[in-house]
Protein backbone atom coordinates (compact mmCIF):
# COMPACT_ATOMS: atom_id res chain seq x y z
CA UNK A 1 0.00 0.00 0.00
CA UNK A 2 1.58 3.29 -1.14
CA UNK A 3 1.14 6.38 1.20
CA UNK A 4 0.94 10.03 -0.79
CA UNK A 5 2.71 12.64 -0.32
CA UNK A 6 1.09 14.50 1.64
CA UNK A 7 -0.02 11.22 4.42
CA UNK A 8 4.28 10.84 4.73
CA UNK A 9 4.74 14.74 5.44
CA UNK A 10 1.76 14.59 7.88
CA UNK A 11 3.26 11.75 9.71
CA UNK A 12 6.51 12.98 9.96
CA UNK A 13 5.87 16.26 11.37
CA UNK A 14 3.38 15.28 14.03
CA UNK A 15 4.66 13.53 17.30
CA UNK A 16 2.18 11.92 19.06
CA UNK A 17 2.54 11.74 23.09
CA UNK A 18 0.48 8.60 24.75
CA UNK A 19 -0.23 8.28 28.06
CA UNK A 20 0.40 5.19 29.64
CA UNK A 21 -2.67 3.74 29.89
CA UNK A 22 -3.60 4.12 26.49
CA UNK A 23 -0.73 2.94 25.16
CA UNK A 24 -1.82 -0.33 27.62
CA UNK A 25 -4.94 -0.44 26.08
CA UNK A 26 -3.86 -0.13 22.21
CA UNK A 27 -1.21 -3.26 23.36
CA UNK A 28 -4.27 -5.06 24.95
CA UNK A 29 -6.31 -4.34 21.80
CA UNK A 30 -3.77 -5.28 19.63
CA UNK A 31 -3.39 -9.04 21.72
CA UNK A 32 -7.25 -9.33 21.38
CA UNK A 33 -7.18 -8.61 18.19
CA UNK A 34 -4.34 -11.50 17.13
CA UNK A 35 -6.29 -13.57 19.58
CA UNK A 36 -9.94 -13.50 18.18
CA UNK A 37 -7.79 -14.05 14.27
CA UNK A 38 -5.99 -17.31 15.66
CA UNK A 39 -8.89 -18.66 17.22
CA UNK A 40 -11.29 -18.34 14.47
CA UNK A 41 -8.49 -19.78 12.05
CA UNK A 42 -7.60 -22.78 14.63
CA UNK A 43 -11.09 -23.14 16.61
CA UNK A 44 -13.93 -22.39 14.40
CA UNK A 45 -15.46 -24.37 12.11
CA UNK A 46 -17.59 -23.57 9.23
CA UNK A 47 -21.14 -24.96 9.19
CA UNK A 48 -20.60 -25.64 13.02
CA UNK A 49 -19.60 -22.17 14.27
CA UNK A 50 -20.37 -20.04 11.64
CA UNK A 51 -22.49 -20.27 8.10
CA UNK A 52 -21.74 -18.93 4.60
CA UNK A 53 -24.56 -17.46 3.37
CA UNK A 54 -24.02 -17.90 -0.87
CA UNK A 55 -23.72 -14.30 -2.01
CA UNK A 56 -22.52 -12.72 0.87
CA UNK A 57 -19.01 -11.30 2.32
CA UNK A 58 -19.14 -12.18 5.72
CA UNK A 59 -19.85 -15.56 7.36
CA UNK A 60 -22.80 -15.35 9.58
CA UNK A 61 -22.41 -16.32 13.22
CA UNK A 62 -23.93 -19.37 14.64
CA UNK A 63 -25.05 -20.49 18.57
CA UNK A 64 -22.15 -22.48 18.63
CA UNK A 65 -19.42 -20.11 17.42
CA UNK A 66 -20.92 -17.00 20.24
CA UNK A 67 -20.53 -19.86 23.19
CA UNK A 68 -17.15 -20.83 21.67
CA UNK A 69 -16.14 -16.83 21.76
CA UNK A 70 -17.96 -17.12 25.14
CA UNK A 71 -15.50 -19.41 26.88
CA UNK A 72 -12.48 -17.96 25.16
CA UNK A 73 -13.01 -14.53 27.08
CA UNK A 74 -14.64 -15.84 30.00
CA UNK A 75 -17.90 -14.40 29.61
CA UNK A 76 -21.07 -15.75 31.33
CA UNK A 77 -24.15 -14.87 29.21
CA UNK A 78 -27.65 -13.88 31.13
CA UNK A 79 -30.90 -14.09 29.48
CA UNK A 80 -33.57 -11.91 30.50
CA UNK A 81 -37.11 -12.22 28.94
CA UNK A 82 -37.90 -8.43 28.56
CA UNK A 83 -41.68 -8.91 26.54
CA UNK A 84 -43.70 -11.61 25.17
CA UNK A 85 -46.51 -11.94 23.34
CA UNK A 86 -48.28 -14.86 23.83
CA UNK A 87 -51.62 -15.31 21.89
CA UNK A 88 -53.12 -18.49 21.03
CA UNK A 89 -56.53 -17.15 19.62
CA UNK A 90 -54.40 -15.48 16.67
CA UNK A 91 -52.44 -16.74 16.34
CA UNK A 92 -49.55 -14.59 17.78
CA UNK A 93 -46.12 -15.32 19.26
CA UNK A 94 -43.68 -12.93 20.22
CA UNK A 95 -40.51 -13.18 22.39
CA UNK A 96 -37.79 -9.97 23.26
CA UNK A 97 -34.86 -10.96 24.99
CA UNK A 98 -31.76 -9.02 26.20
CA UNK A 99 -28.52 -10.74 26.94
CA UNK A 100 -25.57 -9.42 28.93
CA UNK A 101 -22.34 -10.76 29.00
CA UNK A 102 -20.34 -10.63 32.60
CA UNK A 103 -16.63 -11.10 33.25
CA UNK A 104 -15.95 -11.63 36.98
CA UNK A 105 -19.11 -9.84 38.00
CA UNK A 106 -18.81 -7.15 35.46
CA UNK A 107 -21.34 -6.48 32.86
CA UNK A 108 -19.38 -6.17 29.61
CA UNK A 109 -21.81 -6.00 26.97
CA UNK A 110 -25.46 -6.54 25.88
CA UNK A 111 -27.76 -6.94 23.20
CA UNK A 112 -30.91 -7.55 22.19
CA UNK A 113 -32.88 -10.46 20.07
CA UNK A 114 -36.32 -10.79 18.81
CA UNK A 115 -38.47 -13.30 17.41
CA UNK A 116 -41.79 -14.02 16.08
CA UNK A 117 -44.39 -16.56 14.76
CA UNK A 118 -45.18 -14.04 11.45
CA UNK A 119 -41.76 -14.06 9.77
CA UNK A 120 -41.35 -16.11 6.99
CA UNK A 121 -39.91 -18.72 7.98
CA UNK A 122 -42.26 -19.82 10.50
CA UNK A 123 -45.21 -18.87 8.27
CA UNK A 124 -43.73 -21.41 5.70
CA UNK A 125 -43.46 -24.72 7.96
CA UNK A 126 -45.24 -27.86 7.76
CA UNK A 127 -45.59 -27.88 11.01
CA UNK A 128 -48.95 -25.91 13.52
CA UNK A 129 -47.00 -22.95 14.79
CA UNK A 130 -48.16 -24.09 18.26
CA UNK A 131 -45.76 -26.56 17.70
CA UNK A 132 -42.56 -23.90 16.94
CA UNK A 133 -43.50 -21.42 19.90
CA UNK A 134 -40.55 -22.98 22.12
CA UNK A 135 -38.07 -22.76 18.68
CA UNK A 136 -39.48 -19.13 18.48
CA UNK A 137 -38.76 -18.77 22.29
CA UNK A 138 -34.99 -20.04 21.50
CA UNK A 139 -34.43 -17.60 18.50
CA UNK A 140 -34.93 -14.86 20.01
CA UNK A 141 -32.08 -16.40 22.97
CA UNK A 142 -30.13 -16.91 20.52
CA UNK A 143 -29.61 -13.67 18.83
CA UNK A 144 -29.78 -12.11 21.52
CA UNK A 145 -26.96 -13.81 22.32
CA UNK A 146 -25.05 -13.99 19.03
CA UNK A 147 -25.67 -10.00 18.64
CA UNK A 148 -24.10 -9.50 22.23
CA UNK A 149 -21.05 -11.96 21.25
CA UNK A 150 -20.63 -10.01 18.31
CA UNK A 151 -20.17 -6.71 19.73
CA UNK A 152 -18.35 -7.54 22.88
CA UNK A 153 -16.14 -9.77 21.62
CA UNK A 154 -14.99 -7.07 18.20
CA UNK A 155 -16.06 -10.41 16.14
CA UNK A 156 -18.24 -8.16 14.04
CA UNK A 157 -14.82 -7.72 11.58
CA UNK A 158 -15.06 -11.49 11.03
CA UNK A 159 -18.69 -12.46 11.25
CA UNK A 160 -22.46 -11.05 10.68
CA UNK A 161 -25.64 -12.34 12.06
CA UNK A 162 -29.10 -13.53 10.87
CA UNK A 163 -28.21 -12.85 6.95
CA UNK A 164 -30.74 -15.97 6.12
CA UNK A 165 -32.91 -13.18 7.04
CA UNK A 166 -32.14 -10.39 5.36
CA UNK A 167 -31.43 -13.23 2.33
CA UNK A 168 -35.47 -13.53 2.69
CA UNK A 169 -36.02 -9.44 2.79
CA UNK A 170 -33.78 -9.26 -0.40
CA UNK A 171 -36.31 -12.34 -1.87
CA UNK A 172 -39.26 -10.93 -0.56
CA UNK A 173 -38.80 -6.98 -1.74
CA UNK A 174 -37.53 -7.95 -4.82
CA UNK A 175 -41.57 -9.39 -5.60
CA UNK A 176 -42.63 -5.78 -4.34
CA UNK A 177 -40.62 -3.83 -6.83
CA UNK A 178 -42.43 -1.46 -8.32
CA UNK A 179 -45.20 -1.06 -6.04
CA UNK A 180 -46.62 2.33 -5.65
CA UNK A 181 -46.24 2.72 -1.85
CA UNK A 182 -47.79 6.27 -1.93
CA UNK A 183 -51.60 5.48 -2.29
CA UNK A 184 -51.40 7.28 -5.58
CA UNK A 185 -50.03 10.89 -4.44
CA UNK A 186 -47.61 12.47 -6.12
Amino acid sequence: MQTSKKERMLSSSVTVEIEPAYERAIATTAQHYKTMVAFVSAQMQRGVDYGVIPGTKKPTLLKAGAEKLCRLFNLRPHLELLHSVVDFDKPLFHYHYRCSLYRGGEMVGEADGCCNSMEIKYQKQKYKIYDLTNTICKMAQKRALVAAVLSSCGASEFFTQDLEMNSEFRVRSSELEGRDWTGGAS
